[in-house]
């Protein structure tokens, strides 16, 4: 190449090589990015102080061992039952520990994810109605809700529904905008997906989506009204393919339906995780709603602000409904925020109402309520609303006193004084943001072990009570549970019945059978075959009479506990079952299992062991 000498130095003649200038990211994709990342750190960063749900686990366990246990969501690894829910969100966690190994963070991980995950999706969904600014905000909201760090710290399935709902709400959004018709039945596709995590929670959804898209879409009625039967359509249709999956298969080919009296998916789904938690139903429906009440308080229109559920969901409610009553009262002539409003107000409405009036809710179920109430707390700041300013701020002030945290409580009051009268809207932001936010970092250490994982909550929460504790084992309300009880062999077996049955178990197919879920669970935990006779609640009807004789004649069974914590629990079907053992089998001395502590199990109620082996019944 020929050069040129200019001021003694040579340089190559030719077209000059621009440097690449590098594309500066945009501080609005750091802040996603931080409140994504700052999201996943609160749920994961003290994974070690969490015993993952017990229940849930020991199924994710089974999952991970067998694809036909995996797509039937088998509760114990012989599948003899599955779980009592729709199992998409324990495929999830399954697969996890099929890639890491059985271990307490490889369960944990896909619920931190999930909620992280999300905030992004609802950044963008809030971005698209009113702008960056409400975006960052409501995804702070969010990320910031006591209720989305405590549930995502635990394997409990609303995580993932969560996330499915949002992502529907992002895509109906879409196809508000620009009339996309694909965007809509990309939103069915989510509520099926949704479907696949939470059961019929997922529809609760549907209202919010159908009416914003009915009323705000672009183009006439009649085409809106066909497209959204259509999206409807496709994602009860996807919505049902497990179900249908599993109801085609012969009996004898797949577990036990447990929620079920007889076998039966769809009652599982429909009456035992649906109707039935409103009005009385099986015995197993009944069971659930009794102990339940005691989680969420009493029902009525002001639960959501109870001691029970008050801290964890409803910091930012008052804010999201002032913004939600002025928008459609003094925004109406704004088409572009009226179909926000729909959207997210009838998600917030829905939500609100169903959780005030069910006879009894898990605290952790008004998750699903957190991302309404984060776009609607950023519409509020986008309409400069200082009357819910006010109204959040002095109910910041009743959850910091009531959480004894007074000091938190004076530094909330101060910000809003200081952004009401300087007028102020980012102070406005850090000030009804720094309640929640700090008793979320709070909860975000917090230790869940394996009974306290079954109601995660953050700061103090409410005990369950005696008379709730009871409804849920089966006993009379005024039995007595004394303390000191440790977790009724739920997460702990019965160290002197296992050292036993393992002593005398030789090639049967379960080590022992068990009543209940509840009690098999710790067992099947350390790898052991146990028969979890009767499923969660101990009313499902198996093994029935016949297949109980038969799997004692056949060999398969040898070892059978009554009694105890759980002995309660089924009705009629889970005592026929405990009368035919008491009848036909031999009992164990007593002392060849009972610890130097006595009987296990509640006042007047030992769990009993009995030999069934055909040479030794009576």
């Amino acid at each position: 190449m020929k050069t040129q000498h200019l001021a003694g130095h040579p340089h190559p003649v030719g077209p000059r090589v621009r440097k690449k200038r590098r594309t500066p990211v945009p501080p609005r994709s750091l802040a996603v990015l931080g409140f994504t990342a700052s999201t996943f750190l609160l749920a994961f960063w003290a994974f070690g102080r969490v015993e993952p749900h017990y229940y849930y686990t020991v199924a994710v366990r089974s999952m991970s061992e067998s694809w036909h246990a995996f797509f039937y969501g088998a509760f114990d690894p012989a599948g003899t039952i599955s779980v009592d829910k729709v199992p998409g969100a324990l495929w999830l966690q399954a697969l996890s520990v099929r890639v890491f190994g059985f271990h307490s963070w490889a369960v944990l991980l896909p619920q931190a994810l999930a909620a992280a995950a999300t905030v992004p999706v609802l950044y963008s969904a809030v971005r698209l109605w009113i702008g960056t600014r409400a975006g960052l905000i409501a995804g702070a909201v969010f990320a910031l809700t006591p209720i989305t760090v405590v549930l995502a710290r635990v394997n409990i399935p609303d995580t993932f529904l969560v996330l499915c709902m949002v992502c529907a709400a992002l895509a109906t959004s879409k196809a508000i905008k620009d009339g996309r018709w694909p965007q809509l039945l990309i939103a069915a596709v989510w509520v099926g997906a949704g479907f696949q995590m939470k059961m019929t929670q997922a529809f609760l959804v549907l209202p919010a989506l159908g009416i914003a898209y009915l009323v705000a879409a672009p183009g006439g009625f009649s085409g809106r009204l066909g497209r959204t039967a259509v999206a409807g359509a496709l994602a009860l249709a996807l919505s049902s393919v497990w179900l249908v999956a599993v109801a085609l298969t012969p009996a004898v080919n797949r577990p036990y339906a447990d929620g079920s009296t007889h076998n039966s998916v769809w009652e599982m789904a429909l009456l035992y995780n649906g109707f039935g938690r409103f009005s009385h139903g099986t015995a197993a429906t009944d069971q659930v709603s009794s102990f339940l009440a005691d989680f969420g308080g009493a029902a009525g229109p002001f639960r959501l602000f109870n001691s029970e559920v008050g801290a964890q969901v409803s910091w930012l409610l008052p804010l999201a409904l002032v913004a939600l009553a002025l928008g459609l009262v003094a925004r109406k002539d704004f088409p572009r925020e009226r179909a926000g409003l729909l959207l997210w107000g009838t998600w917030l409405v829905t939500h609100t109402v169903l959780f005030s009036a069910a006879p009894g809710i898990h605290p952790y179920y008004t998750a699903a309520m957190t991302p309404a109430i984060a776009a609607l707390a950023a519409y509020a700041f986008h309409i400069n609303t200082w009357v819910g300013l006010v109204a959040t701020g002095a109910w910041a002030v009743v959850l910091c006193i009531r959480e004894d945290l007074v000091w938190l409580g004076i530094v909330v009051a101060v910000g809003v004084v200081v952004a009401l009268v300087a007028r102020l809207p980012a102070v406005a932001v850090a000030a009804v943001l720094v309640g929640p936010g700090v008793f979320t970092s709070m909860a975000s250490g917090k230790t869940f072990d394996g009974l306290s994982s079954l109601n995660p909550v953050a700061g103090q929460g409410s005990a369950l009570s005696g008379a709730g504790m009871a409804a849920m084992h089966g006993m009379p309300p005024d039995m007595p549970f004394p303390p000191g009880m440790g977790d009724m062999n739920m997460v702990t077996p019965n160290a002197g019945v296992l050292r036993y049955v393992k002593q005398h178990h030789s090639q049967e197919r379960y080590v022992f059978a068990v009543p209940t879920a509840n009690t098999a669970a710790p067992y099947l935990r350390a790898g052991y075959s146990v028969l979890p006779m009767g499923g969660f609640t101990g009313a499902a009807a198996v093994p029935s009479i016949v297949e109980l004789q038969e799997l004692v004649r056949s060999g398969q069974l040898r070892h059978v506990l009554i009694g105890g914590f759980h002995g309660g629990m089924g009705g009629g079907v889970s005592i026929e079952r405990q009368e035919w053992v008491a009848k036909n089998c031999a009992p164990v001395p007593p002392v060849e299992y009972q610890g130097a502590s006595g009987p296990s199990g509640p006042p007047g109620h030992p769990e009993l062991l009995f030999d069934c082996r055909p040479g030794g019944a009576r």
